[in-house]
């Protein structure tokens, strides 16, 4: 097979019947067409053709997916589940998922173009890892007493807290890394009690309408779940403008995040915002050089750099900064460019010919302001949206390469010479999702701890997300948490109670 080529006659043969069927929406536990009747072509990025399409969702579409929410919320089969029938549910779902990795890993490599590695190992596992932690949630949710204490002779009151569900949760979702990202907004709203309408990226939805059949499938009362393909402005700003919906949950730009924020706010709903990045990756002097090298590599070449949390920004101490860079730009020239599907690809396409005009443009305007390239950053000789990891280096502070959020495999560098410096090098953007510092001296990792304006700090670690640990950042990066009990405590409204029984 061609490393550029996907070989179609080596997918799952569900795969094919899936990418073969008429585009629609999953609205109330059916499959229903689009209210408009349009749809959206699916491209495999690996290789520009189009391979399938989406239905392309419309305000009609989200009113029924939001009726249907609505309806499914109050309804005996879902409202009356006890908290460990909602666990077994979502166990069920669970275990669906797992046993359909494979599949979904298909899904998941011919839509966004990421690597299989990437894609079973680390999104898909992650995935069903975070659907276990949440099932474990619905029967630990309870409401506190209050002895109030109140000097009113002859009185006596009982005082409570109860905690219910939000409502209709509105989620959004981007394209890097698409059914994980979904998981992790449907898992606690299901876990809190909520009903959910998800409307995926439109670069991206395949794994999600997946999700949808395994939702069904594991028993969840229609309507519990809904998807609407379609565009941000077609279908998401309908999404959340609806007054039925309570919250939306949102990952993706911070542009747009603003944009819904604003929106949001007409009607006071809950918001969850995981937006941009521009993580900094520290490297001291002392740290073990060889390891944060490789991690440096890893950081922002992982999924072609199309993640949230990607070590875009490389500050390293100027007296080790030609052995760390020579040891970073030597491992992106090695990494093998190629289709997902190869079993030896280690950097795949971006997800749209959009975004890789996107990323070559960042990389010559640095150019043009005096940066220098020492390897990559080219396309491929391929149709598919290929960029060679870059590495670059001489690069300045007002820099758009340095402060804006790139999102592709492009690595900015720049030098250090103590702690003062770099702690300002590191917070001065408008973000502040992640950073990473590699250090062995405890002290020195302290201080850093305590000064990174940052919504998770990795010491000698990737910022690895982890169920139990809350994804959001600071500043520019967003409001509110994704995982953790917070992203529970975000789905649930808090009630108090007082009975006056004297």
């Amino acid at each position: 097979m061609n490393s550029f080529d996907t070989d179609f006659h080596r997918l799952d043969p569900r795969t094919v019947e899936f990418l073969k069927r008429a585009p629609r929406h999953f609205i109330g536990g059916e499959w229903q067409d689009a209210a408009g009747g349009g749809t959206i072509p699916v491209i495999n990025p690996a290789t520009a053709e189009v391979i399938s399409a989406i239905a392309a969702g419309t305000a009609a579409d989200i009113d029924r997916a939001v009726a249907a929410a609505k309806a499914a919320l109050e309804a005996p089969s879902w409202k009356g589940l006890s908290p460990d029938q909602r666990e077994r549910l979502m166990h069920r779902l669970a275990d669906l998922v797992e046993a359909n990795i494979p599949l979904l890993t298909e899904f998941e490599v011919l839509d966004n173009g990421m690597t299989m590695h990437f894609a079973k190992n680390l999104a898909l596992a992650g995935a069903v890892g975070v659907l276990r932690y949440m099932a474990g949630w619905p029967s630990k949710i309870h409401g506190r007493t209050v002895d109030l204490g109140l000097p009113i002779p002859g009185s006596k009151f009982f005082a409570a807290t109860m905690r219910e569900p939000v409502g209709v949760v509105g989620a959004i979702v981007p394209w890097n890394v698409p059914f994980m990202t979904t998981i992790w907004k449907v898992a606690p709203a299901l876990a809190a009690g909520c009903t959910v309408v998800v409307k995926p990226a439109e670069d991206a939805c395949l794994s999600v309408l997946k999700l949808a059949e395994l939702v069904a499938e594991a028993g969840f009362p229609p309507g519990v779940v809904n998807v609407v393909t379609g565009t941000g402005i077609a279908a998401g700003e309908p999404l959340v403008s609806h007054p039925d919906v309570a919250k939306i949950s949102f990952t993706g730009s911070t542009v747009t995040g603003k944009r819904i924020g604003a929106q949001a706010s007409g009607s006071l709903k809950k918001v969850t915002l995981e937006l941009g990045g521009k993580s900094p990756n520290v490297i001291f002097a002392d740290a073990d050089l060889d390891r944060a090298a490789t991690a440096a590599s890893d950081l922002i070449f992982l999924n072609s750099g199309q993640v949230c949390v990607a070590g875009s920004r490389l500050c390293v101490e100027r007296k080790v900064l030609d052995r760390v860079v020579d040891a970073v730009s030597m491992r992106a020239a090695s990494l093998k460019v190629g289709s997902g599907f190869d079993p030896a690809t280690e950097i795949g396409p971006l997800v749209s010919a959009r975004q890789q005009q996107r990323v070559r443009a960042y990389i010559e305007d640095a150019k043009a302001e005096g940066a220098t390239v020492l390897t990559g950053g080219e396309p491929v000789d391929s149709a598919g949206f290929f960029v060679r990891p870059a590495v670059v280096v001489d690069t300045r502070q007002d820099m758009k390469l340095v402060q804006e959020e790139v999102f592709g495999p492009v690595l900015a560098v720049m030098p250090f010479d103590d702690l003062d410096q770099v702690t300002g090098l590191a917070n001065d953007t408008a973000y502040g999702l992640a950073a990473t510092v590699w250090t062995t001296n405890l002290k020195t990792a302290h201080e850093m701890i305590s000064r990174l304006r940052s919504g998770f700090v990795a010491i000698n670690s990737d910022a690895i997300p982890h169920p139990a640990l809350p994804q959001g950042g600071f500043k520019q990066s967003g409001v509110g948490k994704d995982l953790s009990v917070e992203a529970i405590e975000g789905c649930l409204d808090t009630k108090t109670v007082l009975i006056r029984y004297d």
